[in-house]
Order: C-alpha cells, then sequence, then structure tokens
C-alpha cells in the first residue's frame, strides 16, 4: 500500500502568516473568471449531463489540458456530483469513479466540485500539493485519500477560533463573496507562486 503524504504545512499558523503577505492579483484572468463559474451551478438545481458537459470543459479552460469524460457511469456520475451539490462529502469509491470518469485527473475534478459547492469542496493543484507537503514532484497528487484528508484539515483550519478575522481581511480585497476553502486555498497558491515562479 502506497504511503500517503502528510499535509505538513497546512496549519493555521501558516494561514495566518500567508495572509499578512497577501497581495491580490491585479487583471488575473483566474480571479476574473471564478464568479461566473460559481454562478454556472448556483443557478441549476439538478446537475445533468448537459451541464456536466458544459461545465467540465469550462473548468479545463482553467488547465493545460485538453479533457476526456468518459460516459459508461453517467448515472452513477451525475448522482454523486448532486450529492456533493447538497453538502455531502463524497467518499473515496465515488471520488474514484469521478475522477475516472473525468479525465482521470483530481486536480480538474476538484476544481469542478469546487465549483458545484465551494463551501465544502476545495481546489486541488499542484501548487497546492507542493505547498501543503514540501513535495517536488507531483507524484501522489491523484490519492483520493489524500484529498479528502485536505478537506478535512482545511476544515480545522476555518474552525479556528482566529480564521474570522483572515477571512474578513482577504475577504475585502474581492468584490464578490469568496467561501473560507477558497480563501485558504489561494492563500496557499499565491505564497507557492511567490517562492516557486515555475512548477516542477
Amino acid at each position: 500500500m502506497k504511503k500517503i503524504p502528510e499535509l505538513k504545512n497546512l496549519l493555521f499558523e501558516n494561514i495566518l502568516s500567508e495572509s499578512l503577505k497577501f497581495i491580490p492579483p491585479i487583471e488575473d484572468s483566474y480571479i476574473n473568471t471564478y464568479p461566473e463559474f460559481i454562478l454556472f451551478f448556483k443557478n441549476i438545481n439538478i446537475i445533468s449531463k448537459h451541464d456536466l458537459v458544459i461545465s467540465s470543459h469550462f473548468v479545463y479552460g482553467w488547465m493545460p489540458t485538453i479533457i476526456e469524460l468518459k460516459f459508461q457511469y453517467m448515472e452513477d456520475v451525475l448522482k454523486s456530483l448532486n450529492k456533493a451539490k447538497n453538502g455531502v462529502i463524497l467518499t473515496i469509491v465515488e471520488l474514484e469513479l469521478l475522477k475516472n470518469s473525468i479525465n482521470n485527473s483530481l486536480v480538474g475534478l476538484s476544481k469542478l466540485l469546487h465549483f458545484i459547492n465551494p463551501s465544502d469542496y476545495a481546489i486541488w493543484d499542484s501548487r497546492i500539493y507542493r505547498y501543503t507537503t514540501d513535495k517536488k514532484s507531483s507524484y501522489g497528487i491523484g490519492n483520493t485519500q489524500l484529498y479528502l484528508n485536505y478537506l478535512l484539515k482545511l476544515n480545522k483550519i476555518e474552525s479556528h477560533k482566529g480564521f474570522d478575522k483572515i477571512k474578513k481581511n482577504i475577504s475585502a480585497d474581492f468584490n464578490y463573496e469568496i467561501t473560507s476553502k477558497r480563501i485558504i486555498e489561494l492563500l496557499m497558491f499565491e505564497a507557492d507562486k511567490r517562492n516557486h515562479k515555475k512548477l516542477g
């Protein structure tokens, strides 16, 4: 059994430190398109196959890869996505099915889940993986148990008594509502960008 990397840097103290150094990106396409993606799912009650096809392609507009969707288990895929939309944290089995059906990428899936439910799911990518684990390569980034561990750690930081002040300060830099998980992820992303100009 492969050892799951430890998310050793994902601590409230680190997030507090990053919040003090945070400079909001200016004219950043990711920042400016973000609320539109959130709005797409806010206006949908039940996610359909059509919604999945459209949204998975706009999510991959944020990524350097072309998407390949597999439709064999569409009923189960849609059932899981709608569970996530309604606040259910998916199991490893459900995450694996979604990952395998949507380009076999946990990174892409995490972005889709975040846009579907930004309060309960967070974006997981190479910069976040490197920030949280100190690993130089992205080997292991696709581990669904690690992603669930990541969400649990984020929940712990959100519930810290000092987090409300961080959220208030960072939220003031945006002209749209931003969830706690997005704030923590963004702080780590920007910190890694400062420390490592290029991924790899």
